[in-house]
């Protein structure tokens, strides 16, 4: 939250434990175990110059800003118990912290930097004290083109890739061992089409999804990316390049274990949904039991025994004065009418929106999740001190 953490029970939403800070807002980080939880923040209150404007500054307030003095806890994922507490510069306001250069991201073996040279490096510092475990230099092959940017590394729990585009326009992706940080490969856009220079890499569980930069038309309105390429991030294999689609079908859903598609059905906003392996083999499906949403593309949960859709605005009441929220869980091959469960309120009017990159934005893959016994959903209210509401479903 905007003042630190709380862990809560999956099954229950009994509060585990909680490490806040008063005062202050931070930053977090969970590594991909949830065996680590990071928590950083400034000494003092940082207050924000009137007419501040920060887009502009490069790594590390390359713009002369001072770097602020603050403190990273790393906290035990499952007991709450500090394992490590140190001094750390931030590059400026908590809230900015949001470039490549300007944190160390949780892993399970430490906090992990991306250093800002020509070619970019990076270096692993332990939880316990801060000493560094191993530092390594010239993640790229840009040549006298150098890098002109890059991502947020995707860290998994032995492995972390960093996605960069050289000045020359080329885009790259490097993959490197956590614990000692070797360099198990690279690919660049000239030997791999699917890496463009407007596209993007994202971790599915624990493999590695790619999109192209290109986006197709959502039937909810406005555009979204299609994630066709799946890569095994130990050693860079291609496990996926997406499905074959009729004219009536979308990849809605890029999963660990293949993709998500929708089909067309014959009433307006009528869908049946299928999962397909990445051979191209039917896993499951609705089996003709179509679903009625508002929102083809989003709020979608794909789990082993069904098919858990999220609707902010029920179809049922279009037309009408009355909103209703609810779930729709549909048994995959059961040939029943899907299950309707109403929530206890109406979620946030704009959660209704139909535009697939604005609800990831108001309901991402942290805010509508499937947990250890339960699927949850989490709402946070806008302004300063209002916390979060947690729903959970068994």
């Amino acid at each position: 939250m905007e003042d630190g953490v709380v862990a809560l029970d999956g099954a229950s939403g009994r509060e585990m434990w909680s490490y806040l800070v008063e005062g202050t807002r931070v930053w977090t980080d969970v590594s991909p175990s949830g065996n680590r939880v990071h928590v950083l923040f400034p000494d003092q209150p940082q207050e924000r110059p009137e007419g501040d404007d920060r887009s502009a500054e490069g790594p590390n307030g390359e713009d002369g800003s001072e770097p602020v003095p603050g403190r990273r806890v790393v906290l035990d994922g499952e007991t709450g118990e500090v394992v490590g507490d140190r001094e750390e510069e931030l590059a400026g306001d908590v809230e900015e912290l949001r470039g490549v250069f300007d944190i160390g991201v949780a892993t399970d073996t430490g906090s992990l930097r991306v250093t800002p040279e020509p070619q970019l490096g990076a270096e692993m510092r332990s939880d316990a004290d801060g000493g560094v475990l191993w530092r390594t230099e010239e993640l790229f092959s840009c040549g006298e083109a150098k890098v002109g940017s890059a991502s947020t590394p995707t860290v998994f729990e032995d492995v972390v890739v960093v996605r960069a585009v050289c000045g020359s326009g080329e885009a790259q992706v490097t993959a490197l061992d956590l614990e000692e940080g070797a360099q198990l490969w690279s690919r660049t856009g000239s030997e791999s089409e699917f890496l463009a220079p407007d596209g993007g890499v994202r971790r599915v569980g624990e493999l590695l999804a790619v999109h192209e930069g290109d986006t197709v038309p959502s039937p909810e309105g406005g555009t979204r990316h299609q994630e066709r390429v799946v890569l095994d991030p130990a050693n860079g294999e291609i496990l996926g390049n997406g499905p074959d689609l009729g004219d009536d079908q979308a990849l809605v859903k890029t999963l660990e274990d293949g993709y998500l598609v929708a089909t067309r059905g014959t009433e307006e906003r009528v869908y049946d949904y299928e999962k397909r392996g990445f051979d191209g083999e039917t896993l499951a499906t609705t089996a003709g039991e179509a679903i009625h949403t508002w929102a083809m593309s989003v709020y979608l949960l794909p789990l082993e025994e069904s098919l858990v859709k999220l609707e902010p605005r029920s179809p049922l009441t279009r037309g009408t004065d009355v909103v209703r929220s609810g779930l729709t869980v549909s048994e995959w091959g059961s040939g029943r009418e899907a299950d309707e469960i109403a929530l206890p309120r109406p979620l946030d009017g704009g959660l209704s929106t139909q535009e697939s990159s604005r609800a990831h934005d108001l309901l991402g893959d942290d805010r509508f999740l499937a947990v250890p016994g339960a699927v949850a959903l989490v709402e946070r209210t806008e302004g300063d001190g209002a916390g979060a509401t947690v729903l959970g479903f068994r």
